[in-house]
């Protein structure tokens, strides 16, 4: 599994308190969910897959590609049919932190996705984080870069003192 699905999987557990499933193969072909995920409290359910990508950023025009391949290929929508039953769900597209194009956005939302950028759900996840020393490796390592950030502001305004030798 990529790394950052293990981040998106914990985001869902952590702030929408959801049941996930993740690497969801599809009979009958080589294509695979990256995450499914139920409020198992409210019944919402998403459809979720990562496109983050460290050297290239996304464009309106890989949006239709995407959306054939990773949401509206036949095996995908017959396998979720079989886990969620309704056709009801929300489709989630996580991508790389990149500038928002409007254009991006707008052909998103007309093919029923909605974006969500990985760094966001990053800071979700670390604002909820209540208390540390988690057995979990995604939310040890996020505890460990809040102690970081925490120990950057709080540090930021004195100047940093050499040790002695």
């Amino acid at each position: 599994m990529e790394p950052e699905v293990h981040i998106i999987e914990k985001y869902f557990q952590v702030v929408h308190g959801c049941f996930t499933m993740t690497n969801v193969r599809c009979r009958g072909s080589r294509k695979e969910i990256d995450l499914l995920a139920v409020n198992l409290t409210t019944g919402t359910k998403y459809h979720v897959e990562s496109s983050v990508r460290t050297t290239q950023k996304l464009r309106k025009e890989n949006m239709d590609s995407i959306a054939k391949k990773k949401f509206d290929h036949p095996a995908i929508k017959e396998t979720i049919k079989g886990f969620f039953g309704e056709p009801k769900y929300h489709r989630w597209l996580v991508i790389q932190p990149q500038k928002v194009d409007p254009a991006l956005e707008n052909v998103a939302k007309e093919i029923g996705i909605d974006i969500w950028f990985i760094d966001v759900i990053v800071r979700m996840i670390m604002r909820k984080i209540a208390k540390f020393g988690s057995r979990d490796h995604v939310l040890r390592t996020l505890e460990i870069v809040k102690l970081k950030e925490d120990f950057d502001q709080t540090h930021q305004a004195r100047p940093a003192k050499q040790p002695r030798v």
